[in-house]
């Protein structure tokens, strides 16, 4: 799963970003999605615009017209002068047939009436599409709204000489409570086969971030992750098709 597309070598959760990604032969795209104050949903993963514009405002506060009259492409690099604020209508639009977008919801649930209305309007069928989210009141709301849709839920692991926290017992008792499909974690070096097994046992997917790390990405793929995210899909696509 290409991380908010090929973002290693375009301007991250753009639209070229994403077709480079699907140029890379990536299975799945991953983005940020957040509501603007004007009710629409945009593509990306910081709260304030300050990192890919240079103005330090928050998505939230903002227009979509506001958004798109702004670059969000040259601080990557000069030949991406120009590029806009992707809106999760485009997103949609260019998920190829046989191809996988999974949504990082950034906002709180007040944005999934949003989310569903633009999700029921694309040519897009539901088991293309995976929501994830750090935010357990979002996995539980779409859950409760959409139970045909898949949702992850997202959490970041720590580890203290070999011991990971939380520990697989704790993340089962989240997936159960909140009614989530699996969970993405992050892709810190400890996690064992045994760890994996656990949560796999329990009946639920289990997903990593964010690898570029070749080594890595193939032990995680032999205890049987779902996915692999990675902001170079090209160079872990390879390293893959060689097992």
């Amino acid at each position: 799963m290409a991380h908010r597309g090929a973002s290693a070598y375009a301007p991250e959760n753009t639209l070229p970003s994403f077709e480079l990604a699907w140029e890379m032969g990536a299975d799945a795209i991953e983005g940020d999605f957040q509501l603007t104050v004007d009710g629409h949903v945009v593509c990306v993963h910081d709260y304030s615009i300050e990192r890919y514009t240079g103005i330090d405002r928050r998505v939230v506060e903002m227009t979509l017209s506001e958004l798109r009259a702004l670059d969000f492409g040259s601080w990557k690099g000069g030949e991406w002068i120009g590029v806009s604020i992707a809106t999760l209508e485009e997103v949609l639009s260019i998920v190829p047939s046989g191809k996988m977008l999974y949504l990082e919801i950034k906002s709180g649930p007040e944005i999934v009436p949003e989310l569903l209305k633009q999700v029921a309007k694309a040519r897009i069928k539901a088991e293309q599409l995976v929501f994830i989210s750090f935010d357990q009141a979002v996995v539980t709301r779409l859950k409760r709204e959409a139970p045909e849709l898949v949702v992850n839920w997202l959490v970041s692991l720590e580890s203290n000489d070999g011991v990971i926290s939380p520990a697989p017992k704790e993340l089962l008792q989240v997936l159960k409570l909140t009614g989530a499909d699996g969970i993405g974690v992050e892709a810190i070096p400890d996690i064992s086969a045994e760890f994996v097994a656990a949560i796999r046992g329990g009946g639920w997917a289990f997903h990593v971030w964010t690898v570029d790390q070749v080594a890595l990405a193939r032990k995680l793929a032999q205890f049987g992750s779902k996915s692999i995210t990675t902001n170079k899909p090209d160079l872990i696509l390879r390293a893959l098709r060689r097992d």
